[in-house]
């Protein structure tokens, strides 16, 4: 019996890809504005090629530390990876709710 994908599995992988895609597209953008080539900029990250290269392929799953680790050496803050111009939404589509406290 083949077992189907939940509708919300579905979304979380596509959500999961557009914060890759976010993070890839900030990443070159610090490369770009570095002036510097693919390979001069792992290098100056201290990071071997081949994994700079990785992360920028559909295959890259950095994890939360590899993200830091990036950020601390670029010289940002490990949030800008994720910035996008979007207005931000949940997972619905909706604008997020902003929990505050009671006074």
């Amino acid at each position: 019996m083949a077992s189907k994908a939940s509708p919300h599995r579905s979304e979380r992988h596509r959500e999961v890809g557009a914060l890759l895609r976010t993070f890839q597209a900030q990443l070159e953008v610090l490369r770009e504005q570095s002036g510097l080539s693919r390979r001069a900029f792992a290098d100056r990250l201290g990071i071997p090629r081949s994994s700079y290269f990785h992360l920028m392929s559909e295959a890259a799953n950095p994890s939360l530390e590899t993200v830091e680790m990036i950020a601390e050496r670029a010289g940002v803050a490990p949030f800008e990876f994720f910035a996008s111009t979007a207005p931000a939404r949940n997972c619905n589509g909706a604008a997020p709710v902003v929990l505050r406290r009671a006074p």
